[in-house]
C-alpha cells in the first residue's frame, strides 16, 4: 500500500496521482489531519511538491510525529520538491540537512530539465541509469544546504548543466546566445545561467531509525512527452515504487498527460461548464501573450501572471471529471456544487478582467507609466489567486472544493 500526503500540493498532487494510478498498485490519498488521527499503515508514503511549510502545518505536531514514527519503525518516505523540503531539519527532521537560502531570486525561477550526474552504486537508482548522466525535470526547485560533513546522507544526483528545454522565468535559456548573455552580465549585472545549482545535490537519500527516506528536487513523477529520454525520470520513479513496496507496477514507463487526454467518467454539467469557461480564459491569456504552450500538461506564463494557479485549476477540473461518481463522492459534490458554481462565476469574471488589465498595464508601462497602478493589480491578483508560492484566493477555494472529492 502507498500513501500520498495531499495537503498544499495542487498540480503536483495531480501529477503524482496520475503517475501512481497508472501503476495499478494499491494506494490511498490522505490529508495531514487524517494521519494525525490514525497514523500510517502502509509501506511507503510519497509526498508531492507544493508548500512544505503548509504541509507541516496540515500535519500538526501529532501528524508530524506519526510520520516520524512510521519511518523510524521501518517505513519508507519519498518526497519531491516541497515534499523534500518537508522532510528536512526544520520540518519533519528525517534528514539532518536544511534548505539553502536562494539569495538570488532569479536563480530559483528555473524550470525544465537539467543535466545531472548520477551515483554509480545506489540501489535506489535503476541499474541502467547508475553512473550516467541524465536530464531530470525541475520545476522551480529549492536547494539543499549541503554541509561539509555529509552526516550519513548519500547524494544520488548532482546538477551539472542546463538542459535543452530549460527556462529562467519565462525565457528559454537555450535560445539565448552566449555572447548576449555575457553582454547582459557586463552591462546590467544580470546572470541568467542557474549557476547557483552547479554541482549541488538534486537527489539524496538516508536512513531514519529502521526506515529510509529519499528526497528529490527533481519531479521524477513528471509525465513524459515527445522529447528524447523524457521517460527516464518516470522509470526511476517506478523503480522506487518497486524497491519500497516489493510490488511490480503494471507498466515500465509512466503514461503521457494532458488535460484533454484524461478520460471523462463523471459527466457532471457544472464540472463540464467550468472546464469550458476555464479554457476560454486560457485562450484569452494566450491571445494576450500572457500564457503559452509549454508541455502537454503545463502552460507557460509571463512573469507576474498567476500561471501556476491556472495550471492547477485546469488539471484539477480535468482530473475530477475522471473520478468515479460513487455515493460518497456524489453526496459530497451535491453539498459543494452551489458554492462551487457561485465561486467559479466570480473567479471567471474577475480573472477575465485581470488578464485584460494586466495586458493594458504592459502596454502603458513605458508610454504612460503609473496609469495602471501596479499595487492595484497585485491586490486584485491576490484576491483571485492568493500568493504566487502558496496560492489561495478564489482560485484556492475552488481547488479546495475539487480536492475534497479526491
Amino acid at each position: 500500500m502507498i500513501t500520498i500526503l495531499w495537503d498544499a500540493s495542487h498540480i503536483w498532487g495531480y501529477l503524482l496521482l496520475h503517475a501512481v494510478r497508472s501503476t495499478g498498485l494499491p494506494f490511498r490519498v490522505l490529508k495531514g489531519r487524517e494521519i494525525a488521527q490514525s497514523g500510517l499503515s502502509c509501506k511507503l508514503i510519497v509526498v508531492p511538491g507544493g508548500a512544505a511549510r503548509r504541509k507541516l502545518e496540515a500535519l500538526g505536531s501529532d501528524g508530524a510525529e506519526a510520520v516520524r514514527a512510521f519511518v523510524r519503525g521501518g517505513g519508507s518516505y519519498v518526497g519531491f520538491c516541497g515534499g523534500s523540503g518537508l522532510a528536512l531539519a526544520d520540518g519533519l527532521g528525517l534528514c539532518p540537512w536544511g534548505r539553502a537560502d536562494m539569495a538570488d531570486r532569479l536563480q530559483h525561477l528555473v524550470s525544465g530539465r537539467l543535466m545531472c550526474r548520477l551515483d554509480a552504486a545506489s540501489e535506489s537508482i535503476p541499474p541502467a541509469m547508475r553512473g550516467s548522466g541524465a536530464l531530470l525535470p525541475v520545476w522551480w526547485p529549492g536547494r539543499f544546504d549541503e554541509p561539509s560533513d555529509l552526516q550519513d546522507v548519500r547524494v544520488l544526483a548532482r546538477y551539472t548543466a542546463p538542459g535543452p528545454d530549460l527556462y529562467v522565468a519565462d525565457m528559454p535559456y537555450a535560445s539565448l546566445p552566449p555572447d548576449i548573455l555575457a553582454e547582459w552580465h557586463s552591462a546590467y549585472g544580470v546572470t541568467l545561467r542557474p549557476s547557483i545549482l552547479d554541482g549541488r545535490p538534486c537527489v539524496i537519500e538516508g536512513g531514519y531509525g529502521r526506515g529510509s527516506w529519499l528526497l528529490s528536487y527533481s519531479h521524477l513523477e513528471t509525465p513524459p512527452d515527445d522529447t528524447p529520454d523524457s521517460d527516464l525520470p518516470g522509470r526511476w520513479f517506478l523503480h522506487l515504487l518497486r524497491k519500497h513496496t516489493g510490488a511490480s507496477p503494471e507498466a515500465d514507463a509512466l503514461p503521457p498527460l494532458s488535460p484533454e487526454s484524461i478520460p471523462v467518467v463523471w459527466d457532471d454539467p457544472v464540472l463540464l461548464g467550468s472546464m469550458r469557461r476555464l479554457e476560454e480564459l486560457v485562450t484569452l491569456a494566450s491571445e494576450l501573450g500572457l500564457m503559452f504552450p509549454r508541455t502537454p500538461w503545463l502552460l507557460g506564463w509571463r512573469a507576474g501572471v498567476p500561471g501556476s494557479q491556472f495550471n492547477s485549476l485546469r488539471i484539477a477540473l480535468a482530473s475530477t471529471r475522471s473520478l468515479l461518481p460513487d455515493c460518497m463522492r456524489t453526496t459530497r459534490w451535491n453539498a459543494l456544487r452551489g458554492e462551487f458554481s457561485r465561486c467559479f462565476e466570480l473567479f471567471h469574471q474577475g480573472a477575465r478582467s485581470w488578464l485584460l488589465a494586466r495586458r493594458l498595464a504592459d502596454t502603458l508601462a513605458d508610454s504612460v507609466p503609473g496609469m495602471m497602478p501596479r499595487e492595484l493589480l497585485i491586490d486584485r491578483r491576490r484576491e483571485l489567486f492568493g500568493s504566487p508560492m502558496v496560492g489561495g484566493g478564489l482560485c484556492g477555494s475552488l481547488l479546495d472544493m475539487l480536492e475534497a472529492l479526491v
